[in-house]
């Protein structure tokens, strides 16, 4: 097996990254560009990365802004929001991807808040997105959750409108949520939580209309023991896209080998996921 590469980007603005590319023997294999969850380093999705090799997929795992290889971090004098990420970040990525494999069609997907940036991305650029795959991913609108949970969304849209401009960045990692956060990505974030749209601050484009006419393949897949994602979570962000009439597994146990997988159990078991990723992708009408 080819070892992963190490692609480096820079976007527009500037922004320098670094993004793991995991090849397969076929250099025309599909691509899926795999985002990660909030506050989550890109290598954690390793494993995903050799098993989807094993299924005649090559994974990208790039670092968010702010993580990792990113050139910055969250701060006052550096503040961003979704708008970064989608419209700088993420076609400075793919056109990384479209040199390093020319022939190869190119999916867009993630897990949680990955998942959701990258629907929204092949939404607002779909010309260069074969389709979207989704894992453990969700609106975060609060009529999705109920109890402690809904509780906690909202008590985390109140701090992160308290604490941002305080601080000049949200500070995930002392109070277990992400990571060290950009303020404006936590506004965007809150936006979505209370309105359930998609709305990036700074932005020019209807991303709503942009879903609604969105016309690729999209597989989302959720776990009964998620309760981060749950399923009418992923199903509020599916009907955003009904054009394309997404694919909604959602999965108990009985399909996980016996296993109550989670939010970020499943990572240390991507087997479960990656053969039918593959099997969608490959029945799945091809654009390049």
């Amino acid at each position: 097996m080819t070892p992963p590469q190490t692609l480096t980007i820079t976007a527009n603005d500037q922004h320098r990254f670094n993004a793991t590319f995991y090849p397969a023997p076929d250099s025309a294999a599909p691509v899926l560009i795999f985002l990660s969850a909030l506050g989550t380093p890109a290598k954690v999705y390793r494993h995903l990365g050799k098993e989807m090799g094993q299924h005649e997929v090559q994974l990208c795992t790039p670092d968010w802004r702010g993580i990792g290889s990113s050139s910055v971090r969250a701060g006052r004098s550096s503040d961003f929001g979704y708008r970064h990420l989608v419209e700088l970040d993420i076609p400075a990525l793919i056109a990384a991807v479209r040199h390093r494999a020319p022939r190869a069609p190119i999916w867009l997907g993630g897990h949680s808040l990955g998942g959701q940036l990258g629907l929204v991305a092949a939404a607002g650029n779909p010309v260069h997105i074969a389709g979207v795959v989704l894992i453990a991913s969700g609106s975060v609108h609060l009529p999705c959750y109920h109890g402690k949970l809904r509780w906690g969304i909202r008590l985390l849209t109140t701090l992160s409108g308290i604490v941002g401009p305080i601080l000049g960045y949200f500070p995930g990692a002392q109070i277990g949520f992400g990571g060290r956060e950009a303020a404006g990505l936590m506004r965007d974030w809150s936006h979505v939580a209370r309105t359930g749209e998609y709305r990036p601050v700074g932005s020019q484009l209807d991303y709503e209309q942009q879903l609604r006419a969105l016309d690729r393949a999209v597989l989302a897949i959720t776990f009964a023991a998620d309760s981060w994602a749950p399923a009418q979570a992923t199903q509020a962000l599916l009907n955003k896209v009904t054009r394309c009439k997404p694919i909604h597994l959602h999965w108990d146990a009985s399909e996980t080998e016996g296993v109550a997988v989670d939010h970020y159990s499943w990572i240390k078991r991507p087997n479960l996921v990656a053969s039918s990723i593959a099997q969608f992708m490959r029945q799945s009408k091809v654009r390049k």
